[in-house]
């Protein structure tokens, strides 16, 4: 997942240091999702927490490396096909023709990497887990997979008549949403569902229990795809997988996209069964991850058994 975010980013830069990144970003996630027992307590903000001390030369690293390449890539003549960076380097402001700063875009950048390869290698790590432990479902996509590609690789262009693995792609982000909570600070004093909500208070948002409400969802624990094959009768805010109105993911498009065609590529080839005895329960760091990964076996379709295979992100 990394390595097809990195290309859309950073087309070109093939000298750009990603086992770093990658590295980076892995240990700032394990270290900025922890919950701090000073955050339990009420102690003010002012105080550093533990695990922000331990994630500060993470972000460093991070932002350096990033600097490094934007200043770099302003130097040279931009080619095409545009990356992600070529595009927010040329973007400007419509009204004040002004340009992001470094800072910007490398917030920018940093957001869409972090983001972008952590929640879609999540989303198909549980789909694995949840088809491998429903194999009529499993076949179900299986056999449209086959009537579409009929032998060729899956690309972009099929997407569109594999509704099924799209329902799959999204019942698995209503039952383990990769941002399984929001929150957003009041700016303003307000009033939610009769509480007073103070400026400077905190919203929670908790979008796995929101997801699993059973006045939202009928049987809201079950893995029923089918639930998604008209989007049109869904409340709109039931779901929220990959948020709604001027927060909506900047990616979500591409991610579904990406996760219906790996997916695809996956199922075309190998039947997937759970290892007994290896039970998976999600753990919220920044991210709901599968405590100790996803346990599968893999078996070659008209192949041999190939056991052991082990899905974690």
């Amino acid at each position: 997942m990394f390595d097809v975010i990195s290309d859309v980013t950073f087309l070109r830069d093939r000298g750009f240091d990603r086992s770093a990144v990658h590295y980076a970003i892995d240990s700032y996630i394990a270290e900025a999702g922890l919950v701090s027992l000073f955050d339990i307590l009420g102690f003010p903000d002012w105080i550093l927490r533990p695990n922000r001390l331990r994630a500060g030369p993470v972000v460093k690293t991070m932002k350096s490396l990033a600097d490094k390449l934007i200043n770099e890539r302003r130097q040279q003549v931009q080619k095409t096909p545009p990356d992600l960076l070529d595009l927010l380097l040329a973007g400007q402001d419509p009204k004040t023709q002004r340009k992001m700063n470094t800072a910007e875009l490398r917030d920018n950048l940093l957001t869409f990497i972090l983001a972008g390869h952590e929640t879609t290698a999540l989303t198909l790590a549980w789909a694995l887990y949840l088809i491998a432990n429903d194999l009529q479902r499993q076949d179900q996509p299986r056999t449209e997979i086959q009537n579409n590609l009929r032998g060729e690789i899956a690309t972009g262009d099929y997407v569109k008549n594999l509704p099924f693995l799209r329902q799959i792609i999204e019942e698995t982000l209503r039952l383990y949403p990769p941002a399984a909570l929001i929150s957003r600070t009041a700016m303003a004093a307000d009033m939610l569902c009769g509480r007073n909500i103070q400026k400077g208070d905190t919203v929670i948002i908790p979008i796995y229990a929101l997801h699993r409400h059973h006045l939202l969802w009928q049987d809201p624990d079950a893995f029923k795809p089918e639930r998604f094959a008209d989007a049109k009768k869904l409340e709109r805010y039931a779901y929220l997988s990959i948020g709604d109105g001027p927060r909506f993911c900047i990616r979500s498009n591409f991610a579904i996209n990406e996760a219906i065609i790996i997916l695809a590529s996956l199922l075309k080839s190998f039947r997937f069964n759970p290892v007994l005895g290896r039970k998976t329960m999600p753990k919220m760091i920044l991210t709901s991850r599968p405590t100790g990964g996803v346990w599968l076996t893999t078996e070659k379709i008209d192949a041999e058994p190939n056991p052991g295979l082990f899905f974690n992100k």
